[in-house]
């Protein structure tokens, strides 16, 4: 009981995280006084995804599931929102920011209709091989899935960080955006960590969690600062989702809130409960909310106040969101999008 309560309590801060990543995403995009702050938040913001992933793994990777099953109740269920949210955007995208670019059908398939819907593309993919994820996790020896989750890390994760390294500080080349299939292959590690951690109970300490996540990510926002102020220029190699340091503080958040002793009152259980149904709603419709907010009001993140800004941002971003999510879940055919 408790630690599906904690997995609906990580489900939370993972989408409050994604919040909080497009929000620091604005000042970190250039430098200025607290250019620094900004980084620190990027860097936490960054493990957003991953920990959807261990999330979806922990819950997903252990069934015995048929291929038409998890279409029906899996594949169906991010396929019609993002269709219709896709319709949205871009109406969106024409009318508020003018975008003029003409709508490819044929794009759409594999190019989100706004930026952060990339990762829907990824579950997607991902559910779809689920079933034989399953097979392999439920069957396979813990040897063979500890060599199997080593290779990726290996190659999704230290061979990437080196091949990206080479390719934009020693030759001088951008970093090429990944397509929807590169993406599952650097994120599938984290989906099936998940579920290896259902299926081998594996519950680290929660003491040594906290720990390892505040070294790593002090780390990495170490050295994605010293590595941008040394480039002239905000780099996010370090940021990289399946970045060696990113893997860790994902592992390292995502075992430490799951484990973590919480004693959850009725009143939280509720409210948790009731805001872990609105996660998806609020991840399709956030993007909307925070540049509305952020032009609105006009704010600056250029002072060090932008420590306490930042997340007071994210926050009012999150609930503006949940709330409208909430609304629209009280039209019924509407409630299938959220």
């Amino acid at each position: 009981m408790l630690k599906k309560m904690n997995i609906k309590l990580l489900t939370l801060v993972a989408t409050y995280l994604v919040v909080l990543l497009h929000t620091a995403a604005v000042p970190f995009s250039y430098f200025h006084l607290a250019w620094s702050v900004s980084v620190m938040y990027e860097a936490l913001g960054r493990i957003a995804f991953p920990l959807f992933l261990l999330i979806a793994g922990y819950v997903s990777l252990n069934k015995n599931e048929s291929l038409l099953s998890t279409l029906k109740t899996r594949v169906l269920d991010l396929v019609i929102p993002l269709v219709v949210w896709s319709v949205i955007y871009i109406i969106y995208n024409k009318q508020v920011n003018a975008d003029t670019s003409p709508v490819s059908l044929l794009e759409l398939l594999s190019t989100p209709a706004y930026p952060h819907m990339w990762f829907i593309y990824t579950m997607i993919l991902l559910y779809l091989v689920t079933p034989l994820l399953n097979t392999f996790i439920q069957n396979g020896s813990q040897q063979r899935v500890n060599y199997t989750v080593t290779v990726w890390f290996v190659l999704a994760s230290v061979y990437m960080l080196f091949d990206n390294v080479k390719a934009n500080l020693l030759e001088g080349h951008a970093i090429p955006a990944p397509s929807n299939i590169d993406m599952v292959v650097y994120l599938s590690g984290f989906y099936i960590i998940g579920g290896v951690a259902r299926r081998f109970d594996i519950n680290p300490k929660v003491v040594i969690s906290g720990i390892i996540f505040i070294l790593s990510a002090v780390l990495t926002s170490v050295m994605t600062y010293s590595l941008s102020i040394s480039t002239f220029a905000p780099n996010a190699i370090f940021l990289f989702y399946s970045a060696p340091t990113l893997v860790v503080v994902s592992l390292a958040c995502f075992f430490m809130l799951l484990n973590a002793p919480f004693h959850y009152s009725k009143r939280a259980i509720r409210l948790i409960h009731g805001l872990s149904r609105l996660s998806l709603g609020i991840f399709f419709v956030h993007l909307m909310v925070l540049e509305s907010l952020l032009h609105l009001l006009h704010i600056e993140f250029e002072g060090y106040s932008s420590a306490l800004t930042i997340p007071a941002v994210a926050l009012a971003c999150f609930a503006i969101s949940a709330a409208i999510t909430w609304l629209l879940r009280q039209i019924p055919w509407v409630r299938r999008i959220t």
